[in-house]
């Protein structure tokens, strides 16, 4: 039996089992579980999402996603797996547009190693130049916590996982990917 969603695990990387929904036992029971399938199949790192809690102020209960964080953080040390934190905007389901906004990267801890996803990061980007800026703003700024990437773009609206084309130059490329990890998310 394939427990693996399609594109789930991914030149050794594996993508959390996550809800899009406000924190709650379920998250910590998923988190467990992709940590320890992530240690089983010798993943190179696990990426989940953020809590929407640590994204969007729309969701008030700052503490529990820093809950959900602090425990996924200590059972990754503990069982020497490489987690990281994934900017996640929750979508309306279907046409994968912005249901609440970009993430609000002052609620997002500083101190937790990241995974950029540029597909993420530029919806709600006016244009290209926007965009471009926003990747490489929070890449600098960020720049010690982010320790991997998911790298697409798409049209600023919809979350359609394209290749790096018009956004995502060679030369944006090369400087965000320096010295970390990184898959082209489809």
């Amino acid at each position: 039996m394939n427990i693996f969603k399609p594109n789930q695990l991914d030149n050794g990387h594996l993508h959390a089992w996550c809800l899009y929904k406000k924190t709650s036992l379920k998250h910590f029971a998923y988190l467990a579980f992709s940590i320890l399938v992530g240690k089983m199949v010798k993943s190179k790192s696990i990426t989940t999402h953020l809590p929407l809690e640590l994204q969007h102020t729309e969701y008030p209960s700052i503490k529990a996603g820093l809950k959900l964080v602090k425990f996924g953080n200590f059972l990754a040390a503990l069982i020497r797996v490489n987690l990281y934190w994934e900017n996640a905007p929750l979508l309306n389901y279907g046409v994968w547009d912005l249901k609440n906004g970009p993430t609000d990267w002052n609620l997002v801890p500083r101190k937790i190693p990241l995974c950029l996803d540029t597909g993420h990061l530029i919806l709600g980007s006016v244009s290209i130049k926007e965009a471009q800026e926003k990747i490489l703003a929070i890449s600098r700024e960020r720049q010690d916590q982010i320790r991997h990437l998911h790298v697409h773009e798409n049209d600023l609206i919809h979350d359609s996982h394209l290749s790096p084309r018009d956004i995502i130059t060679p030369e944006i490329l090369e400087e965000i990917t320096k010295n970390r990890t990184y898959i082209f998310e489809k």
